[in-house]
């Protein structure tokens, strides 16, 4: 069932990973991509850990370097990079930064969900369409550049969502009220907190995976970007 979109609103904003494809089938095939280069130039490291391990460390590396908590991409790079220089390898920065760029362009290997593609560009004859994430598709890389007028990274910001800045600095760029906009995203607190604080209208999509706790009503609830036209 089609939602209704408020006659105000001017420009949609989109999250990305599990509102547009599925973010963990992404990763999958992307850190799989990167222990391929791994076994090829880095062999040692995979002889002494295996995935699990090797994500474990990652979490660890993490609490101890907080700086970056929110820093998908540094914190992937430099982690690899300590780990290559424990295992002894000469220029572990170097290499840190090829595997990092086999990961990355791996990442940006989507496949989006039923409909999305002609759901957006229905959408941008009426809208304008941006997209604000927490992690680091390149809408360019991902072959949506042309239906959104630009995308936000979490990463590029002092706090990511749902800190409201992010959202007040696209409000900033677009020139338009927090009401002239509808966040449409996958999680109660990241997406419809964050927008809900910056006073965004709100839609959520509830994908069945997680259950809304917040004090507030998001203005819309959808299974699937494709609701978001009429029928």
């Amino acid at each position: 069932m089609a939602v209704s979109i408020a006659d105000s609103v001017k420009v949609i904003s989109f999250d990305l990973d599990d509102t547009l494809w599925s973010g963990p089938q992404v990763i999958l095939h992307a850190e799989q991509v990167m222990l391929n280069w791994m076994q090829q130039h880095t062999p040692k490291v995979l002889n002494a850990l295996d995935q699990n391990q090797l994500r474990q460390r990652k979490i660890e590396f993490i609490k101890s370097n907080p700086q970056f908590a929110h820093k998908v991409s540094a914190a992937r790079e430099h982690f690899l990079q300590s780990l290559f220089h424990e295992f002894e390898y000469p220029q572990a920065k170097a290499l840190a930064q090829q595997c990092f760029a086999a990961f990355y362009q791996a990442r940006q290997q989507v496949e989006l969900f039923e409909a999305v593609l002609p759901t957006l560009e229905t959408l941008k004859q009426k809208y304008r369409l941006i997209a604000i994430t927490n992690g680091n598709a390149d809408i360019a890389l991902t072959g949506l550049d042309h239906v959104f007028e630009f995308c936000l990274q979490g990463e590029e910001f002092d706090k990511p969502k749902p800190h409201p800045q992010i959202f007040e600095h696209a409000l900033s760029r677009l020139d338009v009220s927090a009401h002239e906009v509808l966040h449409v995203g996958d999680h109660p607190v990241q997406d419809m907190l964050g927008a809900h604080e910056a006073g965004l209208q709100t839609c959520w999509l509830d994908d069945g995976s997680r259950e809304w706790q917040q004090s507030f009503t998001p203005h819309a609830v959808i299974t699937h970007v494709r609701e978001l036209i009429a029928q």
